[in-house]
């Protein structure tokens, strides 16, 4: 006999610690100051009122209204916010709130269950719930020209505006996720999209939450430079004798690579061993492997030979 979820149950002891967040934005044009508002989702973390929420939901604002369960509404204020995983933690006043404990090493697999809940459409009368299943792991999502999310997961649970920052959760109301995007209508193409969210998975939740929580901010690695991938077709142009590596089109001034003797024009083939394939590669590497202050063995190709420089890694500046 087929058993379906029991979605109920685990819906009512974890909707408590969900909220709305409304953030208003003050906007300056050439007919004066007129305000905006954007609305998302968040998921209490803490008794104490901690709120973690994705950075695009509270970008800018002047005010943020966090609305609870009970319909209870208060002010809360940013402890930290980061761009480069669009996560955010937010305080509301008060204490002993119901929450949802931050979770590392999650055991999720491909077609388990999981539920959103969340703001969505900013609709009146509570939060939205639906379910599906994880539809794959380890997705890349482009965000912005400047952000690009990785490790994310992909679910089929419907995600529609509002939604974001809400938590994504298994059966037994654990936090797995933080939902974030959806790909939606045909995507600059012909061919429909349908079914397609992408949720922040809980080990870089939880990382950056906890030095957010800490110290405002997460420090992230940084060679300071300006990377580019190196195509076949360059490759074989310069008839180079290397085939895989990460192209520097430029050095920052006074940066960790510039100490480090890099220099515009060098090819990464390797980070302490290991290849580097792909700038999207070493940049994965630099926020889940690699640590401002570390000193690591780059191995460069450079006028034909191969060498290896020692940087330390700097931290990303604000």
């Amino acid at each position: 006999m087929l058993q379906l979820p029991n979605v109920a149950d685990t819906v009512e002891r974890v909707r408590p610690a969900v909220v709305s967040i409304v953030a208003e934005v003050v906007v300056h044009d050439r007919f004066g100051i007129s305000r905006g508002f954007g609305s998302g989702s968040g998921v209490i973390i803490d008794p104490k009122g901690l709120v973690l929420t994705n950075h695009h939901v509270i970008e800018d604002a002047t005010r943020l209204v966090v609305t609870l369960d009970n319909g209870q509404q208060v002010e809360a204020k940013v402890v930290g916010d980061d761009v480069l995983t669009d996560l955010a933690v937010l305080q509301i006043p008060g204490s002993n709130y119901p929450f949802v404990s931050l979770g590392k090493n999650v055991p999720l697999r491909v077609g388990e269950w999981v539920i959103a809940i969340g703001n969505a459409l900013a609709l009146p009368g509570g939060p939205t719930v639906t379910v599906g299943v994880v539809s794959a792991l380890g997705r890349t999502l482009e965000e912005s020209s400047q952000v690009t999310l990785y490790d994310m997961i992909q679910t089929d649970a419907v995600i529609n505006p509002g939604n974001s920052g809400g938590p994504l959760l298994n059966l037994q109301g654990q936090l797995v996720g933080v939902n974030t995007a959806v790909l939606r209508g045909g995507n600059g193409g012909d061919t429909p999209i349908e079914g397609i969210g992408f949720a922040i998975n809980m080990d870089t939740a939880s990382f950056v939450a906890e030095h957010l929580v800490a110290q405002g901010r997460v420090p992230w690695a940084w060679m300071g430079v300006f990377l580019a991938d190196l195509p076949p077709e360059a490759v074989a142009q310069a008839r180079l004798s290397v085939r895989e590596g990460v192209l520097i089109r430029g050095v920052v001034a006074g940066g960790p690579a510039e100490r480090a003797a890099i220099k515009g024009g060098d090819i990464i083939l390797s980070v302490n061993g290991k290849k580097v394939v792909s700038v999207s590669d070493l940049t994965r590497r630099l926020r889940q492997e690699l640590r401002s202050g570390q000193q690591v063995d780059m191995e460069l190709f450079r006028d034909g030979a191969r060498r290896t420089h020692k940087l330390t890694l700097g931290e990303v500046p604000r």
